[in-house]
């Protein structure tokens, strides 16, 4: 059986609502569900974690009351079910459960799906330098939260099969609307169908009825059927004159296509070559960077790594007096007699003095802060490398520009510090659409050749840098008290190959690919200098790199 427009009608949005809710409705308890799951599972990790820490001493020294102490403390929250201490030969030492529930052997939860009893069970081993002494164990009461998922649940489905019904009823009704008005325009349709043929349209007409939007839509089927008509003898008579223009554009055609194909063979060979003169050129100016860099760099690397090495040889010596102690300590035997524990005593104490382990135990902290510290330095300049290394992407993205200033510091760190005081400003930015290692080599080639300009002085100097939003754009000045450029020199600042610089020590490039760079991103250049006092370069960045835009400099 055939069904009816107004039968699709209705089930077609009754079957796309149906969809659309089931999606919703999978999706949100899904989501729950994850939910629930992760905060769940991370309550117990931090929990066991956090009680791990906290009875670490009391285990290791053995202090019952502490450890009974804690377990109380941490019994005091509603939702932990019990608390269990437990040595490394597996001997209870401290437990609390809560009224009600007896002993249970225990069974580690992974996740809170396969829950059966109400219990998320959970541990933490405690251990020291990689050996174990002992665990804890946790169960977490999730009855709670088991039933506010059923009633979360309950009420998804409740509202997603409230919604079906409504929709079903609006479907039903706005189908019967529309099928009823559109049956005379489906008529008109089919009567027009038929007379294409013939080109008799005179016959097709629709009667209009009311003046709701539909009959607009009849009215305009109508006007369209008679511009049909009108349109068929105009187009009878335009066909003819397009055959024979037709033939003679033909033949212009082909010659011009010939023309253009010839053309951009040519431009494709040339901007092939472009690139390829492009790319040497940002290659020979990223080695002389390079090279410029490479020193400074593995002093950079070298000094933290020096201390590091020399804080773990110290914390070395520190571990193997605390293992000894370790061992004294574990000599030490309740079932001894008085005298003979007394005498382990005394010999811990003698050689807990000895070494002086207070000032040991206070010492690791710091060392172990400064070769944090050392290493965070080296991750820096090896990150700041990395992104050097990628100026031959093609790749933009949404970057900080102020972190992308700072990186580009600490790599060319080496060659300021000794010259010149480095100054910052930076204002809060949006981030930036670039490509975080070309712009990473421009402000390398800019930081460079201030502090070149302030070493010609032979004084101590300062580079200030700031930043700042203005509108759809982000503005960096980077200013120098160097030796200045004469007018000159500004003139022919940007072209390639030109330096001031004396043979060898500058290949020319640094300034012409800077602004290469600058054009790719849609940017400006601004540069002015005043000879013997010092240079200013202002660029200027759209926010969102807009590709339509190409810099100009400004020269002062």
């Amino acid at each position: 059986m055939r069904l009816s427009l107004r039968t699709k009608t209705i089930a077609g949005t009754a079957i796309i609502e149906a969809t659309l809710l089931l999606v919703l409705i999978i999706t949100s308890l899904t989501f729950i569900n994850d939910l629930i799951e992760e905060n769940v599972v991370k309550r117990a990790q931090t929990t066991a974690n956090l009680f791990s820490s906290i009875t670490r001493d009391p285990l290791l020294s053995l202090d019952l009351a502490s450890l009974e102490a804690s377990v109380e403390e941490l019994m005091t929250n509603p939702d932990i079910a019990y608390v269990r201490v437990i040595d490394s030969q597996q001997r209870m030492l401290a437990q609390r459960h809560r009224a009600g529930l007896t002993e249970r052997p225990f069974n580690l939860d992974t996740s809170v799906k396969g829950i059966d009893d109400s219990i998320y069970d959970t541990r933490e081993p405690i251990t020291v330098a990689g050996e174990y002494f002992g665990e804890v164990q946790i169960g977490i009461d999730v009855t709670s939260v088991q039933s506010s998922l059923i009633q979360i649940r309950n009420w998804i489905i409740s509202l997603a099969l409230l919604e079906m019904m409504l929709v079903a009823l609006f479907s039903f009704g706005l189908g019967t609307y529309l099928t009823s008005q559109l049956k005379s325009l489906r008529q008109g349709a089919r009567d027009m169908l038929q007379a294409i043929p013939t080109q008799h349209y005179k016959s097709v007409s629709i009667e209009i009825k009311g003046r709701d939007e539909l009959s607009e839509l009849a009215q305009s089927f109508n006007t369209l059927v008679d511009t049909l008509a009108v349109e068929y003898e105009n187009r009878s008579v335009a066909q003819n004159e397009l055959r024979e223009l037709n033939r003679s554009l033909e033949h212009i055609v082909e010659e011009r296509t010939q023309a253009l194909s010839d053309k951009n063979t040519e431009l494709e060979n040339a901007n092939k070559h472009l690139k390829e003169t492009q790319q040497q050129l940002l290659q020979a100016e990223k080695m002389a960077s390079v090279g410029q860099l490479a020193a400074g760099v593995a002093h950079e690397i070298n000094n933290p790594i020096g201390f590091v090495s020399s804080n773990l040889s110290t914390l070395k010596d520190y571990l193997s007096l605390f293992q000894i102690l370790l061992d004294m300590a574990k000599k030490l035997n309740a079932d001894e007699s008085t005298e003979a524990l007394k005498a382990r005593v005394d010999e811990l104490q003698a050689f807990y003095a000895q070494h002086d382990l207070d000032f040991i135990g206070e010492d690791v902290g710091p060392l172990i802060e400064e070769s944090t510290e050392g290493l965070q330095r080296v991750s820096e300049i090896v990150k700041g490398l990395k992104i050097f290394s990628r100026i031959d992407s093609d790749e933009s993205q949404y970057y900080d520009l102020n972190h992308c200033l700072n990186t580009t510091l600490t790599m060319v760190n080496n060659k300021l510090k000794y010259i010149c005081k480095v100054e910052k400003q930076f204002a809060d930015l949006p981030k930036v659409y670039f490509n975080l290692g070309k712009l990473t080599q421009v402000f390398t080639n800019l930081l460079i050749n201030a502090g070149q300009a302030i070493e010609a002085t032979g004084k101590q100097g300062v580079i200030s840098i700031s930043t700042q939003q203005e509108g759809n754009s982000v503005k960096v000045r980077i200013q120098d008290t160097g030796c200045g450029i004469s007018q000159e020199n500004i003139d022919k600042l940007f072209n390639p190959f030109f330096t001031t610089k004396p043979e060898g020590q500058g290949t020319g490039l640094g300034l012409s690919i800077t602004y290469g760079i600058i054009q790719e991103h849609g940017g400006q250049i601004n540069v002015s200098s005043t000879p013997g006092e010092g240079s200013v370069f202002e660029l200027a960045l759209p926010i969102n790199g807009l590709d339509d835009q190409h810099p100009t400099v400004t020269q002062n």
